[in-house]
């Protein structure tokens, strides 16, 4: 084979590769986008029948290999729903906008003082812009109901000091006989299929009923009178239901009544909460005068507006607390520093006496070496033997007096060292002692890092760390170990039903079953949102599908119930073993695939790999 032959091979070769390498990589991107829309899809759910029913043929599409042509006749009538259900959502924005505007065109008819007047008016020419957008919507209503109480109260108070005619000439002699209330009406809710709409429907259906003279008067007395009072609302989550369950039991998974309540009836919780805060919080003392006004505040009593203000003098405590938490850091680190300069001037007092022992040693060698030349010359130089005792005598006690002279010295030193290292090894225990309370409240903190606010079960940065252990114990010793992910059904229809609050209960209860009837070495942790990742080790396949089912048939049985009416929350789950040589993240992609399956096969079940 010549040059050329070979390199155009080589060059196909090469082309191979980088195609099958462009093949993959497509490949990964496409299941990528497969699992966006997905997820997309579910989370778009509520919104409109038609839009919902194309979102479920998206996700059918999505999961067949032939996806193209399905994709091609799906997408325009995906299109079409999506601006049918824009224009049907402007369509009720416009109603909803008309209706409140006949509301408040209503009580502009009546006879109210201009104080009163003037806000329903501004009122209504805020109305159509802001009426466009949902989240307005609960604000719009509680401001329409605080102008309709300040409007009945003004009114009722009208009446009590204006009596009629007949009240002034016999008030005196013959008792007034009340006259009979008008019993309101309650209001007939709107068929409304999406809990989006249900405001809307509200408002439309207040419309119909108009503020007559003769129902303001009938009214104002009662000043708890309120529009969001009289809404229909739904129903509230939980009133017992099972009668095989102890009342004990049965409140534990009462969940709060939708929708979330208004601020009238959070607040005395909500301002026992900011008073708990401000207790607890450790001020510095040139801010305990902005606290107690606070507290002040908070004290008097809070309305829905006061609220945000209070909410962000709080917020400058609380990084003024943190301001003062660094700089109360920052001096333990410059005293730290202190220390440690000390510790190192110590350190080198000591290495000073030691210098200087070391050269008095010296300086006694030689002195004393030199009190022994000197005797033995004067021993060489006697003539006599009385002037060589003399000679020896004097020099013998120069050598006394030096050794005593340095036994002194030597003992001040070793003092003066000894005291030196007895303070060193106290600054070094008490350095000790500090660093083990930091460490021992670091890793505190640090266990709190891990662990999920609302579920009190690990988090996701708890996962990746445990994922990690259990895959290294597993590589080394060998053995079963499998992954599962769980996910609550329809759990947004429960946030969009019950309310968040009765979801995040919903989230807590779970939690606390699933972890219950897990084994200690299991490991559980909320992954996101309403979905939980397990680590079953030492456990085969069959023995991890055993525990799901038991872990799904307990949560089916748990007792939810809505005033009456028994309220089923599932689970969904999908399993898979590690393979040799695997990571978490493949192990994880397969099982979140069988959790699909899942849901795809009609949820609450369980799926292996």
């Amino acid at each position: 084979m010549n040059n050329d032959a070979q390199r155009w091979k080589d060059k196909y070769l090469a082309g191979l590769e980088q195609q099958e390498v462009l093949e993959r990589r497509w490949g990964a991107r496409v299941d990528l986008l497969r699992r966006g829309l997905v997820r997309s899809s579910l989370a778009a759910e509520g919104a409109d029948k038609a839009v919902d029913q194309c979102m479920q043929e998206l996700r059918e599409i999505l999961r067949r290999d032939d996806m193209d042509g399905g994709l091609a006749a799906l997408i325009p009538r995906l299109e079409k729903a999506v601006l049918d259900s824009e224009q049907r959502r402007q369509q009720r924005v416009g109603q909803v906008s008309t209706a409140l505007l006949a509301l408040v065109d209503q009580l502009l008819d009546l006879n109210l003082p201009r104080e009163v007047r003037k806000p329903l008016k501004s009122y209504a020419k805020q109305l159509d812009r802001r009426a466009e957008q949902v989240r307005e919507l609960p604000l719009l209503l509680a401001e329409l109901s605080t102008l309709q109480q300040q409007a009945l109260a003004v009114l009722g108070h009208e009446q009590v000091e204006r009596p009629g005619l007949f009240q002034r000439l016999f008030a005196s002699s013959t008792p007034a006989i009340p006259a009979p209330q008008p019993v309101p009406q309650p209001l007939q809710p709107a068929m409304v299929p999406l809990a989006v709409d249900r405001p809307m429907a509200e408002a439309t259906a207040l419309a119909a009923r108009p503020i007559t003279p003769n129902a303001v008067r009938a009214a104002a007395p009662v000043p708890t009178a309120n529009l969001l009072d009289s809404l229909p609302l739904p129903a509230g989550l939980l009133t017992p239901t099972a009668p095989d369950c102890p009342e004990a039991a049965v409140d534990e998974y009462a969940l709060p009544s939708p929708p979330e309540p208004g601020y009238s009836a959070i607040a005395t919780h909500v301002e026992t909460t900011l008073l708990g805060l401000l207790d607890e919080l450790a001020l510095p003392q040139h801010h305990q005068d902005q606290a107690d006004l606070l507290r002040e505040r908070i004290l008097a009593g809070l309305n829905m507006y006061e609220l945000v203000p209070v909410l962000d003098d709080l917020a400058v405590l609380m990084l003024a607390l943190a301001d003062a938490g660094q700089h109360e850091f920052e001096g333990y680190l410059k005293q730290l520093n202190e220390r440690l300069a000390t510790f190192q001037g110590g350190l080198q007092d000591a290495h000073d006496g030691y210098t200087d022992s070391v050269s008095a040693a010296r300086e006694l060698d030689s002195e004393l070496r030199q009190q022994v030349d000197g005797l033995h010359n004067s021993v060489q130089q006697a003539t006599d033997l009385p002037s060589l005792k003399e000679l020896v005598e004097t020099r013998l006690n120069g050598l006394l007096g030096t050794m005593e002279q340095y036994q002194r010295q030597r003992d001040e030193r070793e003092q003066l060292v000894a005291g030196r290292l007895q303070t060193l090894v106290e600054r070094v225990a008490n350095m000790e002692r500090e660093a083990k309370g930091f460490r021992q409240h670091l890793e505190e903190q640090r266990q709190k890092a891990l662990l999920d606010p609302l579920t009190a079960l690990p988090n996701r940065a708890a996962w990746n760390e445990r994922l990690d252990l259990e895959v290294a114990r597993w590589q080394r010793y060998g053995g079963e170990l499998l992954l599962a992910v769980v996910d609550i059904d329809h759990f947004k229809r429960v946030n969009d039903e019950y309310g968040h609050l009765a979801g995040d209960k919903v989230l807590k209860i779970i939690a606390g079953e699933l972890h219950k009837r897990l084994r200690k070495t299991d490991f559980i942790a909320r992954f996101g949102g309403e979905e939980f990742a397990l680590l079953i080790p030492a456990t085969p396949l069959a023995g991890g599908l055993q525990l799901l089912e038991t872990l799904r048939a307990g949560i089916a049985a748990c007792p939810f119930h809505f005033r009456g009416e028994r309220v089923t929350i599932t689970l969904s789950a999908g399993i898979s073993a590690f393979a040799s040589a695997e990571r978490g993240e493949q192990v994880f992609e397969r099982a979140d695939q069988a959790l699909y399956r899942a849901k795809r096969d009609g949820r609450n079940r369980v799926e292996a790999d």
